[in-house]
């Protein structure tokens, strides 16, 4: 990895001001624990990450040449991104305008022989506010994971004002979820974008702006060092 440039820098001050922090999840204890600035090496000793697929929507599209950028300086050496608009986990067939759902893109990839080291997740914000439980997000969820049984997975949790108190229980659910799963971190996107006192979202309190899609890459980037 080369060294980590002053932007760089300075996003990582604002995430580590915010109290920002990756989740990992084991097969130990499964208690979370903060993490530091990103090391020389991607992956840790038990592991070296050289290949990642990453699932998103709007957020994952619009930042892909920032993480694209990072996670290769950080030696990813076969990077697939599969970022759009709209994105829902279950809900989507490609029809119109209308994306393909994350379900139907990660069964794509893997038809493909897609075959990653790691996977990074980063779905969930299109879908909060529509559900009426937590077992149907946790269901919802669920339908992601089961299909990378052996995989190490990061997963980025979501951030939308408009459906706050939806957007917690759905990252309090993800946490559950990827804590039993193991092997599993979530990037904790909510508290950066949630910070009252940072800017990393444009004006639509949604999507991040620059110094927002340099802060998710790094988000990333550490929790991948976790698996």
């Amino acid at each position: 990895m080369t060294n980590i440039d002053r932007r760089r820098f300075l996003a990582l001050g604002v995430m580590l001001a915010a109290g920002c922090s990756t989740t990992r999840s084991g097969t130990g204890s499964g208690e979370g624990k903060l993490v530091g600035v990103p090391g020389s090496t991607l992956g840790s000793s038990r592991r070296a990450i050289t290949s990642v697929a990453m699932v998103g929507d709007s957020i994952t599209e619009g930042s892909k040449p920032v993480l694209t950028t990072t996670l290769t300086d950080a030696g990813v050496e076969e990077l697939r991104i599969e970022g759009k608009h709209s994105r829902r986990i279950e809900v989507g067939n490609g029809k119109g305008d209308a994306p393909l759902s994350g379900i139907i893109t990660v069964y794509n990839l893997l038809a493909e022989g897609v075959d990653p080291d790691a996977w990074v997740i980063q779905l969930g914000t299109n879908d909060v506010g529509s559900y009426e439980s937590a077992e149907q997000y946790g269901e919802l969820i669920d339908k992601i994971t089961v299909m990378l049984p052996e995989k190490p997975l990061v997963w980025v949790n979501t951030f939308r004002k408009q459906y706050l108190d939806d957007t917690i229980v759905f990252n309090t659910v993800l946490a559950e979820r990827m804590k039993t799963r193991g092997d599993a971190a979530v990037a904790d996107w909510f508290t950066i974008a949630s910070a009252p006192d940072e800017s990393v979202l444009r004006s639509d309190q949604l999507h991040p702006n620059d110094n927002g899609q340099l802060a998710l890459s790094l988000l990333v980037l550490e929790a991948l060092q976790q698996l």
